[in-house]
Parts: structure tokens; C-alpha cells; sequence
């Protein structure tokens, strides 16, 4: 235990907290001088009594010190009963390297059973190598020897078999060929009036379509289903004739046309026969496609 000023109890708090004077000014308001004052228990450097009580009252509660027992301390003029902190310089004892006692030789001499766990995870590496270096030998494929007369075969037998392969990649043009020839595509018309239907088999991708209008007509023209832009196109003498590509897989297409007369249409070079279209208004002609 130890009586400590006012301002000794203050400045001792005051650095525990690691707080400099221009810091203790910023946390407590209080002038930087008047700091001093207290903790130096200059209280004749303070405006007054009333300034001397606020400011020591202010500085103990920002300090997290007992502000009622700062104010009594300083009314009876006593000082502050405190415990000491034990000195740690006096109850350490620094030990030289050379008085050092390694940990083992505290434990005393080392016995086989120490390197138990050593011993042991080294004797499971090695079985894992070994099982990894058997498994290796086990699974090696035979080396071929390339100087036995099967080298010899093999690339006859190869030879054969690019011969053949050559000779049937020779005839396999003429016989798409033929069976292309064979398979042409058939129109059947229904319908009459401003709507007919083009019925059309054996019709595989891609399906093009051709419209012309002839000389001197102005035909605006549109096809659902194809890439022709939503909008259409008017055939005129200036670009009287357009050509769309359908949508891979579609079935069925329609054509709208401001008037069939004078319009021509193919699809994959097959003509379309609008005759039955006798309507002198906008005309439909709808694709029905059979793979």
C-alpha cells in the first residue's frame, strides 16, 4: 500500500492508458496547461475553486478513475491510499544460455519406445511404395518385337485394307449419285380462289425459295418461317426477284404476296404452278414439307 497525490494517481493513469498530454487534452476538453496543473497539483495555476473541482472531477471520470474520491481527497487536502503493482523486475529471474536445461535432457535419456511412431509411419511408406512399384511391374505391356516377320504381315494386311478402303470410296459417288437422281422432290397443288397449298416430298434442308415478279409489276412479298425479315420485300423492276433460305426443320412455310399475277415461285428449283390463284387480291400460298 502507498499514499499517492492527487496529480500522481492522474498522471500515472494517464500513461497506463498510453494517453500523451495532446491526446489527454483531445479526450478530456481540458487545456493542455491546466493538465499539468493537475497532475503536478499546481492548483494555484487553475482560474478558481470551482474550475479546480470541475476539471479534476472531468479528468477522473475520462480517466476511469473513482471521481467522488478524487473531489474528498482533495477537500481534506489528504492524499490517495493505493496498492502497488508488483515490480516484476524483482520477481523475474533472467537465466543465462549457459544455465539453460534443454527440455530432453530434463526428460532423461531416450528409449526405443521413443521412436515408436517414427518406426512406424516409415515401415507403412515403404509397403505403400512397394505396393505402388508392384502394381507398375504387374500392369507393363509386353514390348513388341519389331524384328519377327508379323511387322511384315501386318503392314501387308494394312495395304490390303486401304486398297479396299479406296476402292469402295471410289464407287460410293456413283452410287449417292444414283440414289440422289432417284430421290427428287414432288409438288402436289390444292386450293384455288387466293389460298393454294404446295404439298412437297422428299424435300430435305436447306429449302430455298425463289420469288420473281415479271416486268413492270410491283409486288410486295412475305415468308413466315424463313429469314427473310419480318417486314417482306416489294419485287420491282428495280430487284424483281428475292431468294430466302427456310428454317432448318420446318414443316410448313406461308407465302403472302400483294397479288399472284405475274409472280413466279421455285422451291429447290422446283416450280410451283399458280394457276388455280385467279383472285386479283393478296394471294397466300402455303408450304407444306414431307422429309
Amino acid at each position: 500500500m502507498a499514499i499517492k497525490t492527487i496529480g500522481q494517481v492522474l498522471k500515472e493513469k494517464r500513461t497506463q492508458l498510453g494517453l500523451g498530454l495532446s491526446e489527454a487534452e483531445e479526450l478530456t476538453q481540458i487545456q493542455k496547461l491546466y493538465i499539468v496543473a493537475l497532475e503536478t497539483d499546481d492548483y494555484k495555476a487553475l482560474p478558481g475553486e470551482f474550475y479546480i473541482k470541475a476539471y479534476l472531477k472531468q479528468y477522473a471520470e475520462k480517466l476511469d478513475l473513482n471521481a467522488e474520491r478524487i473531489i474528498q481527497a482533495y477537500d481534506e487536502g489528504k492524499g490517495i491510499t493505493v496498492e502497488d503493482e508488483e515490480d516484476l523486475l524483482e520477481s523475474y529471474h533472467f537465466v543465462k544460455p549457459s544455465e539453460r536445461v534443454d527440455p530432453e535432457e530434463e526428460e532423461g535419456p531416450k528409449t526405443w519406445r521413443n521412436y515408436i511412431p517414427i518406426i512406424s509411419l516409415s515401415a507403412v511408406a515403404l509397403l505403400i511404395l512397394a505396393g505402388v512399384v508392384t502394381a507398375v511391374l504387374v500392369n507393363k505391356p509386353a514390348t513388341p518385337n519389331l524384328l519377327t516377320s508379323d511387322y511384315s504381315y501386318a503392314q501387308s494386311t494394312t495395304s490390303k485394307a486401304v486398297s479396299k478402303a479406296s476402292s469402295t470410296s471410289k464407287q460410293t459417288p456413283e452410287t449417292s449419285s444414283s440414289s440422289s437422281t432417284s430421290a427428287q422432290p414432288t409438288v402436289a397443288m390444292t386450293g384455288s380462289g387466293s389460298s393454294v397449298t404446295a404439298t412437297i416430298s422428299q424435300l430435305t434442308d436447306p429449302v430455298t425459295v425463289t420469288i420473281s415478279a415479271a416486268a413492270g409489276s410491283n409486288i410486295w412479298v412475305g415468308v413466315t418461317n424463313s429469314n427473310l425479315s419480318a417486314g417482306g420485300q416489294t419485287l420491282s423492276d428495280g430487284a424483281n426477284s428475292l431468294t430466302t433460305t427456310l428454317t432448318t426443320g420446318a414443316t410448313n412455310a406461308v407465302i403472302t404476296a400483294g397479288t399472284a399475277r405475274g409472280l413466279t415461285i421455285t422451291v429447290n428449283g422446283q416450280a410451283l404452278n399458280l394457276s388455280a390463284l385467279t383472285s386479283t387480291g393478296t394471294a397466300t400460298i402455303t408450304l407444306q414439307i414431307n422429309r
